[in-house]
C-alpha cells in the first residue's frame, strides 16, 4: 500500500490509498470520470477491476487510455451496469449537477457506492473568503468569463468550465439524497489551518446561529411529521458544524446508492401529495 505524504498538494494522497483499501476487486465495473491522467483507473486495474474510463479531454498512452465522456451529457452505460464510481474533482465543473447524479444513480447498481471529491467551499476560510471576495480562496478573484471558460476543442461549441459551480456541503447532501444515495461515508482530507485558526475565535458564532435557525426552522411547515422534520434538520446542522465540514480542505464522501431515483422521487411527490391535501383540510376547517 502506499504511503503519501499527506503534506503534498492534491486530495490524491487520500483517495488512492482508499481504493488500495478496497482490496481485491475482481469481477467489479468501475467507472472513473474524469479520469484525468489515470491514476486511478491504473489503481483500480491493481485491485482487479474492469475500469471504464472517460474524460472530456480524452488520452491515448502505453500505460493508460481513456475515451470521450461528457459528464453534461447521458453516457453510454447501460442501467444498473457499474458497481463503483469514481468522480474526482469533477462535479464542480457541471451545470447541472443534478441530472449528473441522477445519470450516476442509473448506471450504479443498487449497493453499490460512489466515490465523489471536490473542492469544500464550506470550510471557515472559504466562507469568510466568499464574504469579502465572493471566491473560495482571499488569493483568487471569482470566477469570470476570462479564466473559467474554455473551448473543449477549436471546432466544437462546448464549452469546459472552471470551479464555476463549486457546491456547499449541505446542497451537495440534498441533490445526492434526492438521487438515491443516503448513506455517505465522510472521509477526512487536508486540515486548512486558516479554517482551524479562525474557528478559535468564530466557531461559537456557528454554533449558535445554527442551533437558533434549527429550532426557528421546526416550527415552521406545521403540516409536514415533525419527527421527520426534525430528523432531517438535526443532520444538515451537524453536517454544518462537523470537522471536516469546517476545517478540511476537500470533500471526500463515499456514497452509497440505496434507491432507485424514481423511486425516490415517487416518495417525494407522495409526501408533497400529503402536505398539499393538510394544507387544503387546514384551511378549510380555519373557512367554518
Amino acid at each position: 500500500m502506499s504511503n503519501p505524504d499527506k503534506t503534498s498538494v492534491g486530495i490524491h494522497v487520500y483517495v488512492y490509498p482508499y481504493i488500495e483499501s478496497m482490496g481485491d476487486l475482481s469481477g467489479k465495473t468501475v467507472l472513473d470520470i474524469p479520469s484525468g491522467d489515470g491514476r486511478a483507473t491504473n489503481i483500480f486495474k491493481k485491485q482487479g477491476a474492469n475500469v471504464i474510463s472517460l474524460d472530456i479531454f480524452p488520452r491515448k498512452g502505453k500505460t493508460y487510455s481513456s475515451k470521450y465522456g461528457d459528464m453534461t451529457e447521458s453516457l453510454d452505460i447501460d442501467d444498473n451496469a457499474i458497481d463503483i464510481i469514481i468522480c474526482q474533482e469533477g462535479i464542480e465543473h457541471v451545470p447541472d449537477q443534478y441530472n449528473l447524479l441522477k445519470e450516476f444513480n442509473r448506471i450504479l447498481k443498487k449497493g453499490g457506492d460512489l466515490i465523489l471529491t471536490t473542492p469544500n467551499i464550506s470550510n471557515i476560510r472559504s466562507k469568510i473568503s466568499c464574504l469579502f471576495t465572493e471566491s473560495d480562496m482571499w488569493k483568487r478573484m471569482p470566477c469570470t468569463e476570462i479564466d473559467s471558460i474554455w473551448h473543449i476543442d477549436e471546432q466544437s461549441k462546448k464549452f469546459y468550465f472552471g470551479h464555476l459551480f463549486l457546491i456547499p456541503v449541505n446542497h451537495l447532501k440534498t441533490l445526492l439524497t434526492i438521487n438515491g444515495f443516503h448513506e455517505i461515508i465522510y472521509k477526512k482530507t487536508r486540515i486548512s489551518k486558516s479554517s482551524v485558526l479562525m474557528g478559535l475565535f468564530i466557531y461559537p458564532f456557528f454554533l449558535i446561529s445554527n442551533i437558533l435557525a434549527f429550532f426557528s426552522y421546526t416550527k415552521k411547515n406545521q403540516h409536514i411529521n415533525m419527527s421527520i422534520k426534525k430528523k432531517i434538520l438535526w443532520q444538515r446542522c451537524l453536517l454544518n458544524l462537523s470537522f471536516t465540514t469546517l476545517f478540511h480542505k476537500h470533500i471526500f464522501w463515499v456514497c452509497k446508492k440505496n434507491f432507485d431515483h424514481d423511486d425516490v422521487i415517487e416518495d417525494i411527490n407522495k409526501m408533497q401529495e400529503k402536505m398539499s391535501e393538510d394544507i387544503v383540510s387546514e384551511r378549510e376547517i380555519i373557512k367554518k
